[in-house]
């Protein structure tokens, strides 16, 4: 009886100690995959930021408001910081806001990279428009 309860025990522990680290938006990891969009008339910019583990935060920048979204799968996390950095921002020098604008922007450490379109006639790589629409059907 004594060896099941002490099995169960640890086999309980193990599963705990398995969970990923959650994070919130004040204690963020250094690694970050981030993509938005802002401008317009209030000029309003609207900020998502994906982590490892599959958190996805939110943040506008009229209201100031940080809220965290339904996370994705760890697969699903996993698969779009592969695609990520396949896409190899830190390498692409594309600067080119309008006044509505897009941006994917890759945080790790101390190094950010950021891509930003969306000046007339200044289309950045298709394969970076489609890893934004990508990333956009994950915030619904």
């Amino acid at each position: 009886m004594k060896k099941t309860l002490l099995f169960y025990g640890l086999l309980f522990l193990t599963l705990l100690a398995c969970k990923s680290q959650q994070y919130t938006p004040n204690a963020l990891p250094a690694k970050q995959l981030i993509f938005g969009y802002g401008g317009g008339m209030a000029g309003t910019v609207d900020t998502y930021i994906l982590l490892e583990n599959g958190q996805l935060f939110h943040t506008n920048s009229l209201t100031q408001q940080t809220e965290e979204l339904e996370s994705l799968s760890k697969k699903e996390a996993s698969a779009c910081f592969l695609k990520f950095e396949a896409l190899s921002i830190s390498e692409t020098d594309f600067d080119h806001p309008g006044s509505r604008y897009y941006f994917l922007e890759e945080v790790n450490k101390d190094a950010k990279h950021k891509v930003v379109w969306g000046a007339a006639g200044q289309k950045p790589a298709e394969r970076f428009l489609d890893f934004y629409e990508e990333m956009k059907n994950h915030i619904k």
